[in-house]
C-alpha cells in the first residue's frame, strides 16, 4: 500500500468521444498534476527542475518517435501481406 487514495491514481478523461474544442487542453490539465509531482519527486531525489524537465520533453520526444514508428511498421506489415493474397 502507497498511502495514496485510488482516486489520486485515476486520470480524467475526454469530455466526450472524438475531436472537441479544447481537447488538449482538457488533456493537459488531466495530466497536469501527476507531471509535477513526478518532477517534485525527481527534485527530491537530487536534481534540479530544469534537469527533469529537460529529460522529460526528451524521454516524450523519444517516445513519440517509437510509437510513430511501430505505427509505421505495423500498417507496412499489414499492407504486404496483402499483397501477398
Amino acid at each position: 500500500m502507497t498511502g495514496r487514495d485510488e482516486a489520486e491514481d485515476r486520470l480524467r478523461g475526454p469530455r466526450k468521444l472524438g475531436p472537441y474544442a479544447d481537447r488538449d487542453l482538457d488533456c493537459q490539465e488531466a495530466l497536469e498534476a501527476g507531471l509535477m509531482a513526478l518532477v517534485d519527486r525527481a527534485e527530491a531525489a537530487g536534481w534540479l527542475r530544469i534537469e527533469a524537465y529537460a529529460a522529460l520533453v526528451e524521454l516524450i520526444d523519444h517516445q513519440a518517435m517509437a510509437d510513430q514508428a511501430r505505427e509505421l511498421t505495423a500498417e507496412t506489415i499489414d499492407r504486404l501481406r496483402g499483397s501477398k493474397n
